[in-house]
């Protein structure tokens, strides 16, 4: 054997102890994620939209002009300047992209200059100073993997302002309308009240007339406590709801946000795009999706740790009584040295976290699947929402107009003795039911709206805004 084979038996013998060290990455079996069918199965019917063909004004770039509130777009745009949350997920991307510089740190060399001065007694002031530079040649390729993670965590955690700003605007879309049905409930709620008040005043005539009973007016006078108790609630409903909406746009909660001034009809169904869209532009799966670009990069920098490292170190030194040498390059003592690192045995450290950044990897991996299926779900069940709630909203609407005219006919034959007590408020219970129902079935239908498009990842204001 040569001399240079002798020296390089060290080294080849530490590449040979490493690779029996390593035992494989996490098998990422993409096969996990489903695939995307070629349209929505509650709604086979539906012509599907290309996104990359839709125009700048479609409902995906701007989804909140299709109700026509532009108090509406100010509210959001407001909760996007104040909402304290979705400042908080800035500051979490902000962080992100600094932890992002961070990883990409180690790909430089690490230069520190010291200095220190020695003082004894009656004796000359010594001044030591200190350069040291070091260098890890990135042989294996591990700081780069940890430089691509980081970055990957950094576009995950942009992903997540952007799901984060997606929902809130349709909370703060949602607490709009929420505000507007408290109150159209508590409109209602107040007109119920004086129908009943109406009920016991007509009770009260007939029976100094005597054509009722005192068990006649007791029962009308329990129908206005009822009534009464019912106003109460809509009130503080009603507050409620002003406050919470209040609180998403980023204000004090006084109870004084207006909302809308009524349930729209949302426009006919917006243009819908394909399932396989929706895996490119939901925020939450494209940061679900850089997580597992993370984690499998992790992996790879924990099975190349067991792999040796190349240190390239440089040093230089100085001693003198005076202080300005300390500035002197030439008053330096340099040395430079190159070490080679091969861990050999740690207790099985390296090996165990090698396989923990593995299932993490998978972990996410699966964690990415799951939120797919999600995702999925969540537009079916919006679509197929779609169908039943205008069936119901047209359903209760009947409803509720029909309950009103069947008071006003009970009214007149209970004033001319052709219905009982009993029958009136058995009217004006089922017709505060069904006007009551009519309005939850419309905050419905919008609320299932909003709903859709955050599930399809549209974007609330045009994005040149």
């Amino acid at each position: 054997m040569t001399a240079v084979n002798m020296r390089a038996f060290p080294i080849i013998f530490l590449m040979a102890l490493s690779a029996c060290s390593i035992r494989g990455g996490p098998d990422l079996d993409r096969a996990a994620v489903p695939t995307a069918p070629d349209g929505w199965a509650s709604r086979p019917d539906l012509a599907l939209a290309n996104a990359d063909s839709q125009q700048p004004d479609t409902v995906s770039n701007g989804w909140l002009k299709r109700f026509g509130d532009t108090d509406l777009e100010s509210a959001v745009q407001e909760a996007f300047a104040n909402n304290r949350n979705l400042q908080s997920v800035l500051a979490q991307l902000r962080a992100s992209r600094a932890a992002m510089r961070v990883s990409r740190a180690d790909l430089f060399p690490t230069i520190n200059l010291s200095g220190t001065a020695t003082d004894a007694e009656n004796a000359t002031t010594i001044y030591d100073g200190s350069l040291e530079a070091s260098w890890e040649a990135d042989i294996w390729g591990r700081n780069l993997s940890l430089a691509r993670a980081g970055n990957a965590e950094a576009r995950a955690a942009a992903a997540d302002f952007a799901a984060a700003r997606q929902a809130l605007a349709a909370a703060v879309a949602q607490a709009w309308y929420d505000r507007s049905a408290a109150r159209i409930s508590l409109d209602l709620a107040t007109s119920d009240l004086e129908r009943r008040k109406d009920t016991l005043r007509i009770t009260n005539a007939r029976f100094r007339a005597g054509l009722a009973s005192r068990l006649d007016v007791r029962l009308a006078q329990v129908a206005v406590s009822n009534s009464e108790d019912r106003l109460e609630t809509a009130l503080r409903t009603a507050r409620n709801a002003a406050r919470a909406l209040e609180v998403l746009i980023g204000r004090y909660p006084s109870g004084e946000a207006a909302g809308a001034g009524n349930l729209v009809m949302p426009q006919p169904l917006p243009n819908i795009t394909a399932p396989v869209s929706v895996l490119a532009g939901r925020p939450d799966l494209i940061a679900a999706e850089a997580r597992v670009d993370a984690a499998g990069l992790r992996a790879v920098d924990a099975r190349h740790a067991m792999f040796p490292q190349l240190t390239l170190r440089f040093d230089a030194t100085t001693r003198s009584g005076n202080f300005g040498d300390l500035f002197d390059p030439g008053t330096y003592i340099n040395a430079i040295s190159a070490g080679l690192l091969q861990p050999l045995f740690r207790g099985g450290a390296l090996l165990a976290e090698a396989d923990r950044q593995g299932e993490l990897a998978k972990s996410a991996l699966f964690d990415y699947a799951q939120s797919t299926l999600t995702a999925f779900q969540e537009v079916e069940d919006r679509l197929d929402a779609e169908a039943t709630l205008e069936r119901q909203v047209a359903s209760t609407a009947t409803a509720a107009e029909e309950a009103r005219a069947a008071v006003g006919l009970t009214r007149s034959r209970y004033i001319n003795g052709r219905s009982t007590i009993f029958d009136l408020i058995d009217a004006q219970t089922t017709a505060i039911a069904s006007e009551t129902r009519a309005i939850e079935t419309r905050r419905a239908q919008i609320e299932n709206r909003i709903n859709l498009h955050l599930a399809l990842g549209d974007e609330p204001l045009p994005l040149e805004s």
